[in-house]
């Protein structure tokens, strides 16, 4: 039971200092690290509440025998070391907690893919009977608001509306085109699938709903640097400026809509230095926290294996 205990103490813990940390300046200089540190913590604080189900269940598991096997140690030390004073219930509780957000987790992202790639199969279907292709690979459709966005999926799609091809330079269509290029080739709509999963399945948990914010604002940085490098960052911004907030159709990714005045202010701003070894820390980080779970629900079947091996090598007393 106590790492059971120990896992909801983490999970907690981590889901307020993590948030924290994660939202402080340094994010919006290095939002590729800062993407994949929301991602890591998101996906930590799910592995902890899932562990804590299992350790309480563990008792119970056939997956008991195993992880004795594993590590060399007797069941029912292990047991012991699962075993809570409340006796059968809180295993039944753990079990059922581990069917019901499994599936709920499983259900969800199913019904999330499932919708999103019919409205993106309808979009297509739309863009050919109204879009014209451009020599340069993207679609244009007839429209007096300025909109340019990505549908991804398979090759992916990229699409700009007359008023935006009107309004922007050369220059600036070619950083828009390259921003949401970007998009495509990184496949960031799977990480946004990702987190918005999380946040529909733990609706009680307010850390997903605001990885899910955070995760989708990165991107658009991320792009945006992968568009524009040093030299043309301003030139994006005023692209950004001149397509205003076209609204962007359902499941797609837009260049303007998310973060604009955000993004614009951080384009135009002088490049703030990045620190060296900003990502080899994120990193480590982002492993010491999906390791932490996992080390603290095999903690009590660790010490039940060293306890055999220590019973095991000590000599018998002399009469």
């Amino acid at each position: 039971m106590i790492a059971a205990l120990l896992l909801i103490a983490y999970a907690s813990t981590v889901a307020g200092l993590g948030a924290r940390l994660l939202r402080r300046e340094w994010s919006s200089r290095a939002p590729r690290a800062a993407i994949v540190g929301w991602q890591a913590l998101s996906t930590s604080v799910v592995l902890a509440i899932l562990l804590a189900a299992v350790a309480l269940a563990l008792p119970f598991l056939p997956m008991r025998y195993s992880l004795s096997y594993l590590l060399n140690a007797h069941t029912i030390t292990v047991v012991e070391h699962y075993e809570t004073p409340l006796g059968i219930w809180p295993g039944v509780a753990g079990l059922g907690m581990v069917a019901v957000l499994a599936g709920l987790l499983a259900v969800t992202t199913a019904r999330a893919f499932r919708r999103t790639a019919q409205v993106r199969r309808s979009q297509r279907a739309a863009l050919r009977l109204v879009g014209n292709r451009h020599p340069e690979g993207f679609t244009i459709v007839d429209h007096a608001v300025p909109v340019a966005y990505c549908l991804p999926g398979g090759s992916g799609t990229v699409v700009l509306s007359t008023a935006a091809l009107e309004i922007l330079t050369d220059r600036e269509r070619e950083l828009v085109l390259g921003h949401e290029h970007r998009h495509l080739r990184a496949r960031h709509h799977l990480a946004v699938a990702y987190a918005d999963a999380l946040r529909r399945t733990f609706r009680w948990v307010p850390l997903f709903a605001e990885a899910h914010d955070q995760v989708t604002v990165l991107l658009e940085m991320a792009a945006d640097d992968a568009a524009s490098g040093v030299a043309d960052r301003r030139s994006l911004a005023h692209a950004l400026v001149a397509l205003g907030t076209g609204v962007r159709p359902e499941a797609a990714m837009a260049a303007s809509d998310t973060a604009a005045l955000q993004r614009v202010r951080r384009l135009t701003a002088p490049p703030e230095p990045r620190r060296r070894g900003m990502g080899l820390m994120v990193g480590a980080a982002a492993v010491a926290a999906l390791s932490v779970p996992v080390g603290l629900a095999l903690a009590p079947a660790i010490e039940a294996a060293t306890r055999d091996c220590c019973s095991l090598a000590a000599p018998p007393a002399r009469g």
